[in-house]
Parts: structure tokens; C-alpha cells; sequence
């Protein structure tokens, strides 16, 4: 804390960060819910969400500390949040590709309903 000039500094500091994490948290339930059907979306969702974060949050501190006894540099650990970030970074864009398709399916199968529809 003797980094920063005061302790209001400290506080505006954290409530950004708080105000950048709670924009991804308040969608990632959503985000989730929507990448199973409706039969295993509860299973799905808890089984994904509690094996990540037992993977990248359960072994962040060895990892940390196993990147700082290998390099030396105290701040190594921060490449490994890089590439946690990159990795879902890799994510999010194969799910936004995977609803454009499923869109423009639904879409399709919308119009050709109704052109059916019409000739009848």
C-alpha cells in the first residue's frame, strides 16, 4: 500500500476493478447457459465452470510460484494471466462464430418454413 499517495487513490483504484469484473461476471451465466440445451444445461454449466476454475484458479499459486523459482522475475506470473487471458480470448471467438452459424441456421430454416407456408 506505500505505492499509493492516499488511501481515497486506493479506493477508486479497486472500485474500477471491481466495476471491469463485474461486467464479465454479470454475463458469464448467460454466456454459459446458452452453450447447452435445455436436457444437460445444468450439468453442463456446473461441470465446465467448476473444472476451469479448478484448473486455472486452483493451481494459479503454483504456477505463480513455480514461474518465479524457474525465471527468477517476480513478474512472470503475469505472462501466465496473458495467456489465460489469451485462451479465452480464443474462446469467446469460437463461441460468437459458433452462434452466427447456429443464427444463420435458424434464420434459414425460418425462411424456408414461410416459403412453405405460402405455397400451401
Amino acid at each position: 500500500m506505500a505505492a499509493w499517495a492516499s488511501l481515497a487513490a486506493c479506493v477508486i483504484a479497486v472500485g474500477w476493478l471491481q466495476l471491469v469484473k463485474a461486467g464479465y461476471s454479470g454475463v458469464l451465466p448467460s454466456l454459459l447457459s446458452e452453450q447447452f440445451p435445455v436436457e444437460t444445461r445444468a450439468i453442463g454449466v456446473s461441470l465446465s465452470f467448476s473444472t476451469a476454475v479448478s484448473i486455472f484458479g486452483g493451481l494459479a499459486p503454483l504456477v505463480a510460484t513455480s514461474l518465479i523459482a524457474a525465471t527468477g522475475d517476480s513478474l512472470s506470473p503475469s505472462y501466465y494471466l496473458i495467456f489465460t487471458a489469451l485462451l479465452s480470448l480464443v474462446a469467446l471467438m469460437a463461441i460468437q462464430r459458433r452462434s452466427r452459424r447456429a443464427h444463420r441456421r435458424a434464420s434459414g430454416a425460418l425462411r424456408a418454413s414461410r416459403v412453405r407456408n405460402t405455397r400451401s
